[in-house]
């Protein structure tokens, strides 16, 4: 292979890097796989021959080149990309000088690397001419030794650097060949590249400066291959970020497969254990909803695949470009880095802005549910669903609720048959029929009241309780739908400790997976798990009822009366600061992790953590204001505005965003508020046992709680970090819900 290739194995020890190049074929044509000739660069940075190119450009496919001809493009034979083609063809293409410059260091193919001729017996007559010993690193030459001590001793070449043939074929003296060879002045013979000149963008020699550019600003040469270096490293950068992009998300995408599979193999387990059970007539279903199964997991493997295909090319584009771009940066010479500074640069933005993130497909698990009360029917006990996750605990609690719904009627009309056995009252349907009349009688009930709506009569009830008036108008249609709550937990606050039945007044996340209770009745702050754990409580002083808490990291800041008080952390006292007395409470809230907002009547006040005022807010201006409750949000701050019966959402300078007034909350006066990430707000409206949701432009998206969630006289809420709400009831039960979009 080293010989083939022009270059010893013993010289790899002293050109590693080039011996690497020969090696790794980086010196081969991709197209015919010999050493480069006449190499022309593509815009993407794939070098090819210029004959291979033109051969390509005249061989392809009919139908291909009828679609490129006009365009006068040409299709990148590794990464498919579409090249256009300057005026004068394949030959206007860009050479590259960089992979010329290697070339110049490697013995042509075919040539025997140990016995080169004299090149300056045959100008003075020597026939045939002598085996060199010597090889001139200016001139190029190989020489004998009879010619090689006349080359030292001609005025003309005495200064040039004459190695001997052995070390110049072993590769020791490559480095000096490369600085040779892009460093002289093709104008000005033997005048060295050493200046660059801005204006013209080009390498200049002492003459060169001194001539045509004498006026023009310029700069050494080092000077500005460095600069142009440090911008191509930038975007180096961000390129090989994308490469390990790709390869994360193609891991994760074989990943999810086989996650899917092996869903696949629980199923046909599952499967299987319940066939055995009716052998003689489930055989044939099992093999149906198998046949459904496999199908599914085709499919999904199918579209997989393609995306995995697509993220393996474009990981394949960007890792080579940015190999060529680092072996370009680490061994090109500064005339090689200026040459390809542009086409390089162009190349990293078009993949650093052209690999768009890509959006894994839809996963829709298997879901299975078996059903062996009717084998006799007809009916396949199977019922094979494919959808996503969420969607199926969604599913699993309508279904929970349907059956406590059906026990509840069946309760009912079982207290109603035995009514009328006491009053001696004959049945005169059985309990089905009872049943489906009742049914029936509702659905009807429910179509009356939609004609009605359709005929200009009363609208149908609205979720919200509406005040009446003399003439309602209905609200527009939410732009998008409120988010749905899932029952996660109940628990009650109170603790063994207690004297007196818990007051919940002030809720907060504390950490990651709890919250912070503030108890007024007992005086006390409490930890409790989103399960429902008591984890204990934080230390406050003593004869301190705590009303309204929030938290800074490890910090704890609450409010009691007409005072705020800090926590450090460590169950000690940082500070505490008179609030003024113009509200018998005052709600707290944690602006990021160094700042606190407090309610005081009209307003709201800023304290840092060293417990100074830094700032005062007016929600749109000074107004008569009462802002009981305060909570932050996506806008900045969201309160409770009890002097207007209205919802103020406001940003840290006071700027108005969104007021949604009385009428929008159904005549009812807001109470707790809270945000979730997203930006929607949630309002307790405690008059009606329930919870509004408010998008972050203040606009009602509908009831997230109502009575039929189990809450009575709802007090406090929150939101903790993983996505759920947590609602404080009067009599001390708090219950959490999981946020579904």
């Amino acid at each position: 292979m080293a010989a083939a290739q022009g270059l010893s194995p013993s010289a790899a020890p002293s050109s590693s890097w080039l011996w690497e190049a020969l090696a790794s074929g980086f010196l081969s044509c991709p197209i015919c796989l010999e050493r480069f000739s006449r190499p022309k660069i593509l815009p993407c940075l794939h070098t090819y021959c210029q004959g291979c190119l033109e051969a390509l450009l005249d061989g392809r496919a009919e139908e291909e080149a009828e679609e490129a001809a006009d365009a006068q493009e040409l299709r990148c034979p590794e990464c498919r990309t579409w090249v256009p083609l300057p005026a004068g063809g394949v030959a206007a293409l860009k050479t590259n000088f960089f992979i010329n410059g290697l070339l110049d260091l490697a013995c042509p193919v075919g040539r025997a690397p140990s016995s080169p001729a004299c090149a300056l017996c045959p100008l003075i007559g020597q026939e045939p001419p002598r085996p060199a010993s010597s090889h001139c690193l200016d001139c190029a030459d190989d020489m004998c030794p009879s010619c090689a001590g006349g080359h030292r001793c001609s005025r003309l070449t005495h200064n040039h650097r004459v190695v001997d043939m052995e070390g110049y074929l072993s590769g020791h003296h490559d480095q000096e060949v490369r600085e040779r060879q892009a460093s002289r002045c093709k104008k000005h013979s033997g005048e060295e590249l050493r200046f660059f000149c801005n204006p013209c963008a080009a390498p200049l020699c002492q003459e060169c400066r001194l001539g045509p550019h004498l006026q023009h600003p310029c700069r050494t040469l080092a000077e500005a291959a460095e600069e142009r270096r440090l911008a191509v490293e930038e975007l180096l950068g961000k390129v090989e970020v994308v490469a390990h992009r790709l390869a994360t998300d193609r891991a994760g995408l074989e990943a999810a497969v086989e996650g899917l599979e092996a869903g696949q193999a629980r199923i046909r387990t599952r499967v299987e254990e319940a066939c055995s059970r009716a052998v003689a007539w489930l055989l044939s279903q099992r093999e149906e909803v198998l046949a459904r199964l496999s199908e599914h997991v085709e499919e999904r493997r199918k579209a997989w695949a393609a995306l995995r295909s697509e993220l393996e090319l474009q990981e394949q584009v960007a890792s080579s470009t940015a190999a060529f771009a680092r072996r370009v940066l680490t061994q090109g010479q500064g005339v090689e880095v200026l040459s390809l500074e542009q086409l390089v640069s162009e190349r990293l933005k078009g993949l650093q802005e052209g690999c768009l993130p890509w959006e894994m497909l839809q996963i829709r698990l298997p879901r299975l549910e078996i059903d062996l009360a009717d084998l006799e029917g007809g009916r396949s006990p199977f019922r094979l669903e494919f959808m996503e996750e969420e969607k199926q605990e969604e599913k699993e609690e309508e279904k929970q609720e349907e059956k406590e719904e059906e026990k509840e009627e069946e309760k009912e009309e079982e207290k109603e048959e035995e009514k009328e056995e006491e009053e001696g009252q004959e049945e005169e349907f059985s309990r089905a029929e009872k049943k489906r009349r009742k049914k029936k009688a509702k659905k009807q009930q429910q179509q009356q009241q939609q004609q009605e709506g359709q005929n200009g009569g009363e609208a149908p009830a609205s979720p919200l309780p509406r005040k009446p008036s003399g003439q309602e108008v209905l609200p527009a249609a939410p732009s998008r739908a409120a988010p749905k709550a899932l029952f996660s937990c109940s628990f009650w606050a109170k603790t063994p400790t207690d004297k007196r039945r818990p007051q919940v007044t002030g809720l907060c996340p504390f950490g990651p997976g709890e919250l912070l209770v503030a108890d007024e009745t007992n005086g006390q702050l409490k930890r409790f798990s989103l399960q429902g754990e008591f984890r204990g409580t934080v230390p406050v002083p003593e004869g301190v009822a705590p009303f309204n808490v929030a938290t800074l990291g490890s910090k704890v800041a609450f409010t009691a009366g007409s005072r705020l008080f800090l926590l450090d952390g460590h169950g000690g006292l940082a500070w505490q600061r008179a609030l003024p007395k113009c509200q018998a409470s005052h709600a707290v809230v944690a602006l990021g992790s160094n700042r606190l907002a407090v309610s005081v009547m009209g307003h709201v006040e800023l304290y840092n953590l060293e417990g100074r005022q830094v700032g005062t807010v007016y929600p749109g201006g000074p107004a008569k204001l009462c802002l009981v409750f305060l909570a932050g949000c996506k806008a900045g701050l969201v309160g409770s505005d009890w002097q207007q019966n209205s919802v103020l959402l406001f940003t840290e300078n006071g700027a108005l965003v969104a007021k949604c007034r009385e009428g929008q909350l159904g005549g009812c006066q807001p109470g707790a508020v809270c945000a979730d990430p997203r930006g929607t707000v949630y309002v307790v409206l405690r008059e009606v046992n329930r919870v509004l949701a408010l998008s972050p432009a203040g606009e009602v998206l509908g009831d997230f709680l109502t009575a039929e969630n189990g809450i009575d006289w709802p007090r406090v809420a929150t939101v903790a970090g993983d996505g759920r709400l947590a609602v404080a009831l009067s009599n001390g039960t708090i219950h959490v819900f999981k946020i579904r979009y």
